[in-house]
């Protein structure tokens, strides 16, 4: 089925030397599309033409809007059902299907959810001995204010399906939930802490072993 993009919001910034360009564009068109690259790839599209529009009104001929950084920062792509309506999604919780090495996370876009993975499983890029299979959560940048994700996260199965919660919305709707999914992420971020004390460790014990030898 074909996606659309829901409430899409996007930030332009110019990367010539000094240029303070750096402006939101909120896409209000209905771009629709048979996957989310597609839709993604159009909206960025429409982005920039807004952006170049605005940039030369601000700053003439003096330089061009060329090859500038653009982030998505807001909004949601939403399934359209056979009736061309978009399945039902709440303002706290929605839910995505990915295919086996598809992104779930990406690195650099605007941290506002946590995740749970409700079917299938997902691992860090960097780490993918560090599994998060069906229960477990991730996401914990979206715990602190205006943080951007630190790292791509794989789906590493077929029809992984992962719920995106808002926790800050969802607490006024099920607190017990928030409370639930919170000490879960926090979970997570002792694990990989662990998980980087071992490592590590074992970096040192090899230099000290190689300085023995040498």
């Amino acid at each position: 089925m074909p996606y659309k993009l829901k409430n899409g919001i996007y930030t332009v910034r110019c990367r010539y030397p000094g240029c303070p360009f750096n402006h939101q564009m909120s896409i209000e068109q209905n771009i629709m599309g048979m996957t989310e690259k597609d839709v993604e790839t159009e909206a960025k599209k429409l982005a920039h033409d807004m952006a170049v529009t605005k940039h030369h009104a601000v700053y003439g001929t003096r330089h061009v809007l060329r090859n500038p950084e653009i982030r998505r920062i807001s909004g949601v792509y939403e399934l359209i059902g056979p009736s061309g309506q978009s399945e039902p999604q709440s303002s706290d919780t929605y839910f995505r299907e990915y295919t086996k090495g598809e992104i779930i996370l990406r690195e650099g876009d605007a941290a506002t959810t946590v995740c749970e993975v409700v079917r299938g499983s997902a691992y860090p890029e960097r780490n993918p001995r560090h599994r998060y299979n069906a229960g477990q959560c991730f996401g914990a940048a979206a715990l602190l204010a205006k943080r951007n994700r630190t790292c791509n996260v794989i789906a590493g199965a077929d029809k992984t399906k992962v719920a995106f919660y808002n926790l800050i919305e969802l607490s006024k709707r099920e607190p017990k939930k928030a409370a639930e999914l919170f000490q879960a992420v926090m979970q997570d971020t002792f694990r990989v802490i662990d998980d980087l004390e071992h490592s590590i460790s074992r970096t040192r014990q090899e230099i000290v072993r190689e300085a023995v030898r040498g």
